[in-house]
């Protein structure tokens, strides 16, 4: 009953709810009752209690709650399901985003190009064996999969941004050590070829060209693959 006061907007977003015992008293139950459904709502993350406060809805955040509960299903034969999973939903969302996306969209995109080139820059400048370029490789990392996350976003296909959010963990592990790899072989060429293949994303989106988005998109799998 409480996700339905949720759902159909009688309990605002960011608007403090009753209190454990003015719902026990409206829904005929006792307090205990309440507690347990507050704490249920709380780790669905549709909830949040603050202690002395209250209880407050807030926006349900997918890919927060796909990071909570990711060691639980992240396995090794999941990333090796990697690339067949980005080859199918990212050629689709590339094909889309031809269809649908705005201007703002691919201004976005564009900024993410410049961001992950400009992070890769630095990246490569900290050289082979410096543990500094293992620790800044999660903030590259996290950069190409918010720019590929943003292409996926950019269909306007809601279930196929869904089906990617559940995949951004496991596919960041798999950036990760494929990675790692790069850092310990001093592969550093990859890197002008991983710059280059993300703009041309950008400029195959923006002029509508899909067979070379796509070839793009299945080649950097593939290399990705060869790697690890």
């Amino acid at each position: 009953e409480m996700k339905k006061l949720i759902l159909n907007g009688t309990w605002a977003l960011n608007e403090k709810i009753p209190s454990e015992g003015e719902l026990a008293e409206a829904f005929g139950v006792n307090r205990f009752t309440v507690r347990m459904a507050l704490q249920k709502l709380n780790i669905l993350g549709v909830l949040e209690t603050k202690t002395g406060d209250g209880s407050y809805v807030c926006p349900f955040d997918f890919e927060k709650h796909m990071r909570q509960i990711s060691d639980f299903y992240l396995t090794p034969k999941l990333l090796d399901d990697i690339t067949e999973f980005r080859k199918i939903i990212e050629v689709e969302c590339a094909r889309l985003a031809m269809e649908r996306a705005t201007p703002e969209d691919l201004e976005i995109l564009r900024k993410h190009c410049e961001n992950f080139e400009r992070h890769m820059a630095n990246y490569v400048k900290l050289r082979e064996g410096s543990p500094k370029a293992i620790t800044y490789l999660h903030t590259l990392t996290d950069c190409d999969l918010e720019l590929h996350s943003h292409m996926c976003s950019m269909s306007h296909n809601d279930l196929l941004i869904y089906a990617f959010s559940t995949a951004k963990e496991p596919i960041r592990e798999f950036m990760l050590t494929v990675g790692y790899n790069r850092v310990e072989n001093a592969n550093f060429r990859i890197g002008d070829i991983s710059v280059r293949d993300h703009w041309g994303i950008y400029s195959s989106i923006k002029n509508k060209d899909f067979e070379t988005c796509r070839k793009i998109l299945v080649n950097m799998s593939d290399y990705q693959v060869a790697e690890h």
